[in-house]
């Protein structure tokens, strides 16, 4: 072994990594900085990368809190999976209990909780941290994902059942963003902690979640230098469980060639609430959709009646011929300027 290492008691006795990091090879501050790599990511002795990355680990003794996990095949359930095999505790959250036929395996280890709380009732919202310190031992809070949402885009025609569902719309989509973010920002970690919007690139539903982008870009400036705040705007995700009621032309109208799945958005959420990889990003928003923004137009429904092409109409030999009209006469070109005349120049179209 290299005597340089004899100086660093945590180094490990492989030779294989006294030959690769000694001073020699590296110079002494290239070993110090290869000695903190070892000491703090995964991976086996001799330095090589195991089958956790850094990624996977990146929520280790961290603690999310998720707001809407009740359905199996939502995205907020796949950001609890993902961040649970990130190393996260994560909190559910939801108005309904886990709609599971059966155990999901992947929320088995012990790291995940659901709490039924209704995130439009602020009393209810209160108690979060102390479902979180009851359950993981702190009530601190490295990352808040508002995903909790009424999805049903149908306004009542009656005008009192309108304003009833545009306030309970509004109650849950917006407010409730808001009220769980009352009660979580004073457990949040200074410079580690993170919220995430997500919001939509799709009429109360759709003006809700605008809102939350103005929410989004007020709290990323109030929370400045403490609480990295960002939207996520996903498109058209499958969340109904069943990817084959999704049709070949439905794949292949987006740009990816694919319909979005909720993972998509659970990746990026990850991503996002890494302070070590997404610690510059704030205020901003993320969309999620395939690039089928770009286009600007959705695919006609099926069920929708096709307008037919306009036919020329045509009229039966027998019936008196409309004398043709003369074409009007063509206006008389405009005089074009000359070096004799007066005036400001004028700049012709074919010029």
């Amino acid at each position: 072994m290299c005597l340089c290492l004899q100086r660093f008691s945590a180094v490990p006795k492989a030779s294989t990594f006294s030959q690769r990091y000694c001073r020699h090879h590296l110079g002494l501050p290239g070993l110090q900085r290869a000695l903190v790599r070892s000491r703090k990511a995964p991976g086996n002795q001799d330095g090589s990368s195991s089958s956790i990355d850094s990624h996977t680990m990146s929520g280790a003794g961290k603690c999310a809190v998720i707001t809407g996990t009740a359905r199996p095949s939502g995205i907020g359930r796949a950001c609890a999976r993902a961040f649970v095999r990130a190393g996260y505790s994560v909190l559910g959250v939801d108005k309904m209990r886990m709609q599971d036929s059966e155990t999901d395996a992947a929320l088995a280890e012990g790291r995940y909780f659901h709490t039924v709380i209704d995130v439009a009732a602020a009393v209810e919202v209160s108690f979060v941290p102390n479902s979180c310190k009851q359950h993981f031992g702190s009530p601190t809070i490295h990352c808040l994902i508002n995903n909790a949402g009424v999805a049903d885009p149908h306004m009542p025609q009656a005008a009192e059942a309108a304003v009833s569902h545009w306030r309970s719309v509004i109650d849950t989509n917006l407010s409730g963003a808001f009220l769980m973010s009352q009660a979580c920002i004073p457990h949040m970690p200074a410079g580690d902690a993170a919220i995430i919007h997500i919001s939509s690139t799709r009429a109360p539903y759709a003006a809700a979640k605008a809102g939350m982008l103005g929410l989004t870009h007020a709290q990323a400036a109030s929370l400045a230098h403490k609480v990295r705040v960002n939207a996520v705007l996903p498109g058209w995700i499958d969340t109904s469980g069943d990817p084959a009621s999704i049709t070949t032309a439905d794949h292949a109208w987006h740009l990816t060639g694919r319909v979005g799945r909720p993972d998509d958005v659970a990746e990026l959420c990850l991503f996002l609430a890494d302070s070590c990889k997404a610690g510059f990003i704030t205020g901003q928003e993320f969309v999620v959709d395939g690039g089928v923004s770009t286009k600007m137009v959705y695919p006609p429904d099926e069920a929708e009646p096709q307008a037919a092409p306009l036919q020329p109409q045509r009229q039966p030999q027998d019936a008196p011929q409309q004398q043709q009209q003369p074409p009007p006469a063509e206006a008389a070109a405009p005089k074009r300027p000359t070096e004799g005349d007066q005036g400001p120049p004028v700049i012709w179209p074919d010029e």
